[in-house]
């Protein structure tokens, strides 16, 4: 282990990491603001369905979401909202039987509310995967290759008991630069134990 310094300042950065990818933290911040503006969302759900109608009010929530969305802050076009608003809903409803945008129409029709449900949830992994990639870059990627393999030690010390044998047996240089999929599993298995301790399980 390195002095008393070099250690401090990775358990620091182990304990931000963990409480910004903290699932509570994702909830919070990510998909309880999303969720509000979805709920807050307003259209006329007596208008005639038609595909004119169906994209001006993808494009509205679109336009909404990037205005009012974490992190996002984008003014939107209507142009640009509904050319936004066709690219999810093809990233949404591909692999269907159908091309993707016949399948929105289909999901639609019946409620528009499931396409704008399923737009929300495809945009708020988004969200999540650009947060986690910020956090991972900014805070372990500039770190240099002693703090990074004392970082890997500290954490295959402090969580043995929650890895995997075939992490365990790893030295602290071989995970060097797998630090935030190392993370990432360390973060599960804290979300677990905390469910446990809320709810007074025993872990054993």
């Amino acid at each position: 282990m390195k002095n008393s310094k070099d250690k401090e300042k990775a358990d620091a950065i182990i304990e931000e990491v963990l409480e910004l990818t903290d699932e509570e933290y994702l909830r919070h911040c990510i998909d309880e603001p999303v969720e509000t503006i979805l709920a807050g969302f307003e259209f006329d759900r007596n208008a005639r369905f038609s595909n004119q109608h169906f994209l001006d009010v993808m494009a509205g929530f679109v336009q909404r979401l990037y205005l009012k969305g974490p992190g996002i802050k984008q003014d939107l076009s209507h142009p640009g909202a509904c050319a936004e608003a066709l690219n999810i809903i093809e990233k949404v409803y591909r692999n269907q039987d159908s091309p993707a945008y016949d399948a929105a129409i289909v999901d639609a029709i019946d409620d528009i509310s499931n396409v704008l449900a399923r737009t929300t949830e495809f945009i708020t992994n988004r969200l999540r995967k650009i947060h986690l990639q910020w956090v991972y870059r900014s805070r372990i990627d500039l770190q240099n290759w002693p703090a990074r393999c004392l970082i890997a030690e500290i954490l295959i010390s402090q969580w043995a008991p929650y890895l995997p044998p075939e992490i365990r047996s790893c030295r602290p240089t071989h995970l060097a630069d797998a630090i935030p999929n190392l993370l990432k599993l360390i973060s599960a298995n804290n979300s677990i134990i905390n469910k446990r301790i809320a709810t007074g399980i025993d872990f054993f």
